[in-house]
């Protein structure tokens, strides 16, 4: 079976913590999986688009993938992904980093039987971030077309989150702590899994994936929502994502 879970909101920093355990010797993912949100592996084959990602992101071709996926057991897919992937080395141990998952928490936790770390980030960084990539001109004019939907999930993102605050198989990190609390962040996310952290594992080395953009933990990520947006927007941002108390760092 995996050794743990890895998911939160996403582009809130499960990319980074995946880098982070993947420097640990011998344990290594591909990008992201998908199936515990599945009811058997079987149903993952041909479950959109998590299964699309599987080729590139785990180095498998679509003959490995019927293999993998042909079982009821969750533990029997892993172990074929892990024996398949051209990504893994042999004798690693794996992880499955899926942000979705936080939507879906408890099932996740009932069919994996493993720990789990979640991510999140404060609501302005999200909106924020999600504005620069629509790549729209006009914050006023793309925001009312996008409030309602994005508070309906993140509504019921934080209701996992509450439902899941203290339960021990899960440990929740915000990219603000990993950023500016580095040493307390990941000496907990690590014990909570059962590892020891190394500094040398803050160097970054020998990165999969373009979506860490560094080869170091860069503690301004998280607040360059301070200069992408004013304080009005801001302000109407607080209000109406007012619901995620616990996600809005510092002020």
């Amino acid at each position: 079976m995996i050794e743990f879970v890895v998911g939160g909101i996403e582009h809130s920093g499960t990319t980074l913590v995946s880098d982070l355990f993947r420097q640990v010797p011998g344990l290594d993912s591909g990008f992201e999986v998908g199936v515990l949100m599945n009811r058997s592996p079987r149903e993952f084959r041909t479950f959109e688009p998590y299964i699309g990602f599987m080729n590139e992101g785990w180095g498998v071709t679509d003959a490995d993938l019927d293999y993998i996926c042909d079982t009821d057991s969750f533990a029997e897919f892993y172990g074929r992904l892990r024996a398949r992937s051209s990504q893994i080395a042999d004798g690693s141990k794996i992880f499955d980093k899926t942000p979705r998952y936080l939507l879906e928490l408890e099932r996740v936790l009932e069919r994996s039987g493993v720990p789990a770390v979640m991510t999140y980030k404060d609501p302005r960084s999200i909106v924020a971030s999600d504005f620069k990539r629509s790549k729209r001109p006009d914050f006023d004019g793309w925001y009312p077309t996008y409030l309602d939907q994005k508070r309906r999930y993140m509504k019921a993102l934080y209701s996992s989150y509450e439902a899941h605050l203290r339960d021990p198989r899960v440990a929740f990190v915000s990219l603000e702590e990993l950023s500016v609390n580095t040493k307390a962040s990941v000496d907990r996310i690590f014990g909570h899994v059962g590892l020891s952290f190394d500094p040398n594992y803050l160097l970054l080395k020998d990165l999969k994936f373009k979506n860490t953009h560094s080869t170091s933990i860069d503690m301004t990520v998280p607040f360059r929502y301070v200069d992408d947006l004013t304080p009005e927007q801001c302000r109407r941002v607080v209000e109406d994502f007012a619901f995620a108390g616990d996600w809005f760092f510092g002020w």
